[in-house]
Order: C-alpha cells, then sequence, then structure tokens
C-alpha cells in the first residue's frame, strides 16, 4: 500500500471545491488535514473530495467489456481488447485504476474521520452538519470497501479467501496484508450500520448528489446478497425502496430519465464532467465496442421502451450503445446512476427467489417488466431454480452498461458465455465458471511497493 499512500497524501488532504447547485467535486489543493479543517464549513468542503472519488465510470466499463454486453467492433483500434479477450495482467488492464482510485478514497475518509470530533461546530445547525459528514464518510468508505471487494475477491462467497486490506487510518507508513472476505464485509456492514443510525442523514435523497439512508439501504443489500443473506436482503432492499419515496418512471419519461430531464429512479448519483459515450463510440464515430447481440436478443424490440432508450443505430441495426445520450450538461455527458429503484426491484425479486418466497419475486419482477414492456402480461415461477435464472437474465437487460454484469456472475459463481456472433475467436468466448480471473489481479505496483501485498493466483 506504500506506493498508493504516497500518491494519496500528495492529493487527497484536502479538497476545497464549490458546494453550487452543480455540485462540482474537484480537488484543488493539498494541505495537513490538520490545518485544512479549521470548522464546520471546511468539513462540507472535504467531504465533497471523498465523494468525488466515488466515479463509477470504469466499473461501468470493465462490468461490460469483461462480460457479455458487448463486442468489439470492427472499427475497434485495440481498446480495450486485452481486457475483453481475458488477456489482462496485474501491470495492464483497464481494470488496474480502480485499486487506487478507492484506496484514495478511503484515505480522504479517514483523514477527515480522524479531525471531525476535535472541529467545533458554533451552533446547532453546525452540530447536525458535522454528524451528518461523519456518517457521509462511514458510508463512503464502507462503499469503497465493498467495491474493492467484489473485484479482487474470488468468485462466489468463501468468507476465509483474500479479500482486501482494511486500513482505518491515513498511514503513509502502512503495508498492510490482504484481511479475509469475511473480515471485509463485517468492517463495510460495521461502517454502513452506523451511518445509517446517524439521524443527521435523510431517508430520502433530498439531494441525489449525497448520500441518504435509501442509499445506504441499497448498498447494504448488495452486501447482504454477496454474502448470500438473502432474509436480510429483502429487508434492505423493501427499506431503500420505502425510504427514497421513489417510483419506477412511467415508459413516457424513462427515455427522458437517461438524459438526465428527471429524477425520478434516482436514489443516489455522481455528477460526471465526462462523457459515457466515449467508452464505446470515438469522437469521430468510430465505433469501439457495440451492444452484443447476446444481450439484443433479450429484449422485445417492439414493446420495451429499454430497447430503443438503450440501443440506437443505422436503418439495419441497433450498433449503438444508447443509454448515455447527453443532457442538458452537454450533448455527450450524462450524470452516472449508483442506485436507482429499478435495482431494488430487482435485489428483493432475487433475494425473495433464492429464499423460496416465489409469490414475492414473480410480484417484484411483474412490477419491474410492468413499467417497461407495453402490454406485459405477469408471469408466477414454478421453481426457485427457474425465477432465479429469470430474475438475473431481467438484471441483464435492465442493468446493462451500469456496472453490474460482470460482478453479478462473479457473485454468483456463473461464467462468462458470449455468443459465437459476438467473438471472432472462439479463444475469447467463454470464461468458465470459478476461472481465477474472475479475481482481478493486484495491481503490480502494490505488489512491489508493499511486501505484505499478496497477489491472486495464477497472476
Amino acid at each position: 500500500m506504500n506506493k498508493i499512500l504516497s500518491l494519496v497524501v500528495v492529493s487527497a488532504a484536502l479538497f476545497f471545491t464549490s458546494c453550487k447547485k452543480q455540485l462540482d467535486l474537484n480537488p484543488s489543493d493539498s494541505i495537513d488535514a490538520s490545518k485544512a479543517f479549521l470548522n464546520v464549513a471546511d468539513l462540507d468542503k472535504g467531504v465533497l473530495g471523498v465523494y468525488s472519488a466515488n466515479n463509477p465510470i470504469n466499473k461501468i466499463y470493465i462490468a461490460s467489456i469483461l462480460a457479455d454486453e458487448a463486442k468489439i467492433s470492427d472499427e475497434n483500434r485495440g481498446q480495450g481488447q486485452f481486457t475483453f479477450k481475458f488477456q489482462f495482467s496485474a501491470s495492464s488492464g483497464e481494470h488496474n485504476s480502480d485499486f487506487g482510485q478507492y484506496y484514495v478514497l478511503i484515505d480522504r475518509a479517514n483523514r477527515i474521520l480522524a479531525v471531525i470530533d476535535g472541529i467545533p461546530a458554533v451552533n446547532a445547525a453546525e452540530t447536525s452538519l458535522k454528524a451528518k459528514i461523519k456518517g457521509e464518510l462511514l458510508a463512503l468508505r464502507g462503499i469503497a470497501l465493498y467495491e474493492l471487494l467484489i473485484r479482487f475477491m474470488p468468485a462466489g462467497y468463501d468468507p476465509n479467501a483474500l479479500g482486501v486490506a482494511i486500513m482505518l487510518k491515513s498511514d503513509i507508513g502502512a503495508a498492510p496484508s490482504r484481511n479475509k472476505v469475511g473480515d471485509v464485509v463485517a468492517q463495510i456492514d460495521a461502517d454502513l450500520s452506523a451511518a445509517r443510525a446517524e439521524t443527521n442523514i435523510p431517508d430520502a435523497p433530498t439531494n441525489v448528489l449525497r448520500i441518504s439512508k435509501a442509499a445506504i439501504a441499497a448498498y447494504q443489500s448488495r452486501v447482504a446478497m454477496l454474502k448470500r443473506d438473502w432474509p436480510s436482503a429483502v429487508t434492505f432492499a423493501s427499506s431503500a425502496i420505502t425510504l427514497s419515496g421513489k417510483t419506477l418512471a412511467p415508459a413516457a419519461s424513462f427515455p427522458a430519465y437517461w438524459g438526465d430531464a428527471n429524477e425520478l429512479e434516482t436514489i443516489w448519483k455522481y455528477r460526471n464532467s465526462q462523457n459515457p459515450q466515449l467508452l464505446w463510440q470515438d469522437t469521430n464515430g468510430d465505433v469501439f465496442f457495440e451492444p452484443s447481440d447476446k444481450l439484443k436478443n433479450q429484449f422485445d424490440r417492439t414493446s420495451d421502451v429499454r430497447f430503443p432508450t438503450y440501443f440506437t443505430g443505422d436503418a439495419n441495426d441497433t450498433s449503438l450503445v444508447h443509454k448515455y445520450p447527453g443532457s442538458a450538461l452537454g450533448p455527450q455527458i450524462n450524470d452516472l446512476k449508483i442506485n436507482r429503484i429499478a435495482e431494488m426491484y430487482l435485489n428483493r425479486a432475487e433475494s425473495r427467489a433464492e429464499n423460496n418466497d416465489l409469490v414475492g419475486a414473480s410480484s417484484d419482477i411483474n412490477i419491474l417488466r410492468a413499467a417497461r414492456i407495453a402490454g406485459y402480461v405477469p408471469v408466477t415461477f414454478s421453481t426457485k431454480e427457474i425465477a432465479v435464472a429469470e430474475i438475473l437474465n431481467e438484471r441483464f437487460k435492465e442493468l446493462c452498461f451500469e456496472g453490474f454484469r460482470f460482478f453479478d456472475l462473479k457473485r454468483k459463481g456463473l461464467g462468462v458465455s458470449r455468443n459465437a456472433s459476438d467473438v471472432s475467436s472462439a479463444t475469447w468466448q467463454n470464461l468458465p465458471a470459478g476461472n481465477f480471473r474472475f479475481a482481478l489481479p493486484i495491481p503490480q505496483e502494490e505488489i512491489f511497493a508493499n511486501p505484505n501485498a499478496t497477489q491472486n493466483p495464477n497472476y
């Protein structure tokens, strides 16, 4: 962790940023935390620097090209090909940046947590804001640990397997060993629970750019699903739905939702100044990755509002990802949804199915599909196996290009299976269940810098 943390020291001590309507989250200074944070206003500016490190754009990319959501275009000039072909390494690959990103987030949070109790609050409003910020920091730290864990742990869930290093304080001299998966999950649970218990964090997302209790519950549902605690996952997903006050967007409003014209389904999002469309297509029009045939074939092209919302192209086919069509902030700029209500229905449906509540599982799927598909006829599930498979496929459709697919397959202990039409060689058509590449490699620079770091097998 030495190299990662030395980089953090340079960039992560203070993040005085503007807190205007657009919530610009750009760090602009670096200074000793004990001098940087002198009052509650400083804390409120500093926490924005922690939020700024939670950019999910790379997760959206790797979860797509590592799985079966995309295929290489004929116009691709090498972008992402080694990752798509399962030829990535500890030294190269799009996945490598995430390790540093989330440890930077953790370090930023830990720096503020180390001084926050000693910062004076001059009135009741500042006392409440200070408590709220502390809760946000704990939640963000737990979320960062979760994001690291799902990348670097093995497939499935083994609490005794190697997870990631738990960092609870900023320490330039640290050379931590990786903690066990179960210990990391326990720390995530503790951080999220403490944050959700903070009364000054609002239940509903009054500001979708900052954490609410609904967003925390949404992450708690993900963690419970990871460790296969299905009853808790149902409870947390239900809480997220209830606390959020959000409903599924009607079909007429769904395309505009993805153009950031409304927040009907948003529980929490990231204010993005980048162009997510550039993940798939160059500014000159060249296409790097197309939506896979396998993905497009799942949809009713006539009745399902998601098909024309998620894909576009020429008269012959829908060869472009269109989920991020641009917004009022720019023709190709979109905010990134971190938690939205549709995922919570899917989380609850899967957890209910795994817990043999087939009536509840079918109810959740029917609610979601009825909002997306014109003339939809409700289904019932006859077996747990059928229900789980259908719900996983519905996640494939609903959550495509949002950073879920590879990690869903990994969580369920399933392999990647691409259509023959989506690859030019059978060599990279499949990644078998349990393959070592489901545990992404610890970046080689970390292995060199930290004598206690342990690489994942076969890298």
